[in-house]
């Protein structure tokens, strides 16, 4: 990384990321203030209370397999559950009860946030230390989601831009390919 200019210098050109908090606010939603995504004492939290923590807040019953190390779960444990649901004609209409409706938002935020805004490198696995910031559903917009986002993705970026790395992971609607944009301003 070049720190002066804030420039990743990758196979694919110089990247950099979307100039402000504000565009990220304004262009995808995410508040880039408020109270700060912690993460104390998930060490502590073992496989068995996720495993417990996940069916507590969403009906989702990981099976041992399904959790990787400590606190990653398989993508695909989620995507079956949420294809369960859809395919059993499960659906949320007006006489389903408030905690149903919530357990089912913790699901989409859940993929959401671990699948689109902090991906792994492998697109597989994603953390369930969110399960903790979901929790309060009311909290949540209180939350420096936007901020953590653009942290998460320049501390991606840096690992990416090293000789030995091949893949780049974080919200990488954010990331802003310099050379691409020439190119686009060429054409038009």
């Amino acid at each position: 990384m070049a720190s002066e200019t804030h420039t990743f210098h990758m196979r694919i050109g110089k990247c950099t990321i979307t100039k402000n908090f504000t565009d990220v606010e304004v262009l995808y939603g995410i508040p880039v203030d408020g109270h700060p995504l912690v993460r104390s004492n998930v060490k502590n939290i073992t496989k068995s209370a996720w495993r417990e923590l996940m069916y507590d807040l969403n009906y989702l019953v990981a099976g041992e397999e399904a959790i990787i190390g400590n606190s990653l779960l398989v993508i695909t444990q989620l995507s079956n559950h949420l294809e369960t649901l859809i395919t059993g004609n499960d659906i949320i209409d007006e006489h389903t009860d408030e905690a149903e409706v919530q357990k089912r938002v913790r699901l989409y935020l859940l993929w959401l946030i671990g699948g689109s805004i902090f991906p792994d490198n492998s697109s597989s696995k994603l953390s369930l230390h969110f399960l903790l910031d979901i929790v309060d559903l009311d909290a949540i917009g209180g939350k420096a989601w936007g901020a953590a986002a653009l942290s998460y993705l320049y501390s991606c970026l840096c690992r990416a831009s090293m000789s030995n790395s091949r893949d780049v992971c974080g919200f990488i609607a954010l990331l802003q390919v310099r050379e691409l944009q020439y190119y686009i301003a060429l054409l038009q």
